[in-house]
């Protein structure tokens, strides 16, 4: 099992390293986009931006999900990616059409949009393929390549040519458009691009596994993004721009589990139904998600000093809504781990089932403490809302897979944490009580690695 946590240390490590660019440089664009941008506008974008994210697998049939897991079985991987492509490329279409429709009727950015739609969906296509196929490596590259077209498009428009919110979305345009180009060349994908291997037995074969997600991928947007458009209705844009910059450092936090999750998925197919399959997932989420409790929890120490030089004045008091949002976080993250056992086991339908009842309660709450207690309301109904899917979906899988929480280790960091937060709300200062809690949490997670590196099995 050693060889195998180093092969998935590895590839986290590859990921991060092409991740690491776009974690330093998003950080550093903050302050741009709160200098140039209004709370309202960043606000709006903010809504665009996850907007397009809801309807990319409603768009593409989710096609780029099943592309990834089919092709890491190594067969049959130019009929896969050629039927792929033509559901990507008639979703792609249609978008554009659409798109364009909506701006004849004056729907504002709508053609931006619908052309940020479309370049997306080759996007996640090329993506998930080159991931399935292997090659991390330019995988990682590409999102290197992503962010600093990104940024680079982002000064030119926003700040020497003044385009403001529109500038934005073209930026958003450039950086999908070179990084499709990028990813299509680097990996001539071209080779696996044969449309004699049209078949609709293919076609049929990726939307079985890929359309019970659909509704999943739209039950997760509303779970994570739907309080965004509560906050909107309730409170305003400009609490919706306060939100979205609090989320900023959570969204941070995620990216960082988020190279151990492609990472992870692979290691998790390639090690599927072996003796040794339900301790590597209980030692793997024990440790990573320890990890997770423990670095929010210095975040949270630091935050408030943090955006007093962070973001502009007019979005200081976005420090409030962090800690919540880093325990939405948190859960959310975990319920994804959890997610991917049924992705390995190809039992998709499962996903839905769960998220669906996150995504009640979670709309449910918001609309109940919203109106109360403005934009913390949102947070709170978030987290909640994914704990629930992380305890559902810990249930389920344990059909086929037997995840040994550590209780106990993990019931005490968020024990720390939510201390620490508390004290963050109460007293800027009592650095050593909060530093003596941070240590405690460590000593914890060192205590747990210690008693597993004891077990000779393992």
């Amino acid at each position: 099992m050693k060889t195998i946590l180093k092969s998935l240390a590895g590839n986290t490590i590859i990921f991060a390293i092409g991740n690491s660019v776009s974690i330093l440089l998003t950080f550093v664009m903050v302050p741009f986009y709160t200098t140039i941008l209004s709370p309202a506008d960043f606000g709006v974008s903010d809504i665009l931006t996850t907007t397009t994210a809801m309807l990319v697998p409603l768009v593409s049939l989710n096609v780029f999900s099943a592309i990834f897991r089919f092709a890491l079985d190594d067969e049959n991987r130019t009929e896969i990616f050629t039927n792929g492509l033509l559901i990507s490329l008639i979703g792609g279409g249609l978008s554009l059409v659409l798109s364009v429709i909506l701006e004849l009727f004056g729907i504002n950015y709508s053609f931006l949009v619908g052309v940020y739609l479309g370049i997306t969906l080759l996007l996640n296509l090329f993506q998930n393929f080159t991931r399935g196929i292997n090659r991390v490596k330019s995988f990682a590259i590409s999102g290197i390549i992503a962010t600093l077209s990104n940024v680079l498009s982002n000064v030119i428009l926003m700040w020497v040519f003044k385009f403001g919110l529109k500038g934005y979305l073209y930026s958003l345009i450039i950086s999908a458009l070179t990084t499709t180009i990028f990813l299509f060349l680097n990996n001539k994908l071209h080779t696996h691009i044969s449309f004699k291997k049209k078949s609709w037995s293919s076609t049929k074969q990726l939307l079985t596994y890929s359309i019970p997600m659909i509704p999943n991928s739209f039950a997760w947007w509303l779970t994570n993004d739907a309080n965004k458009l509560i906050i909107l209705a309730f409170v305003g844009p400009s609490a919706n721009g306060i939100f979205a910059i609090a989320n900023k450092i959570p969204t941070m936090v995620t990216t960082i589990f988020g190279m151990f999750s492609n990472a992870w998925q692979m290691t998790a197919v390639k090690e599927k139904e072996k003796s040794y399959t339900n301790k590597l997932y209980s030692l793997t989420f024990n440790l990573m998600f320890g990890g997770l409790l423990i670095i929010s929890a210095i975040v949270v120490i630091f935050i408030q000093w943090f955006m007093g030089f962070y973001v502009s004045d007019k979005f200081y008091e976005a420090w409030k809504i962090v800690p919540i949002l880093l325990m939405t976080s948190f859960f959310s993250n975990m319920s994804a781990f959890f997610g991917t056992t049924y992705l390995v086991a190809k039992k998709t339908t499962g996903l839905f089932t769960t998220t669906i009842w996150g995504t009640i309660i979670n709309i449910a709450l918001s609309f109940a403490l919203v109106p109360l207690i403005g934009i913390n309301g949102a947070g709170i109904s978030g987290a909640v809302g994914f704990f629930i899917v992380s305890i559902l979906r810990l249930k389920q899988t344990s059909e086929w897979i037997k995840i040994q929480v550590e209780w106990k280790l993990q019931g005490l960091l968020i024990l720390g944490y939510v201390t620490l937060t508390i004290i963050a709300y109460i007293n800027f200062s009592l650095i050593i009580i909060k530093v003596t809690i941070i240590m405690i949490m460590m000593i914890l997670l060192f205590r747990y690695i210690k008693k597993i590196q004891s077990r000779k099995n393992l």
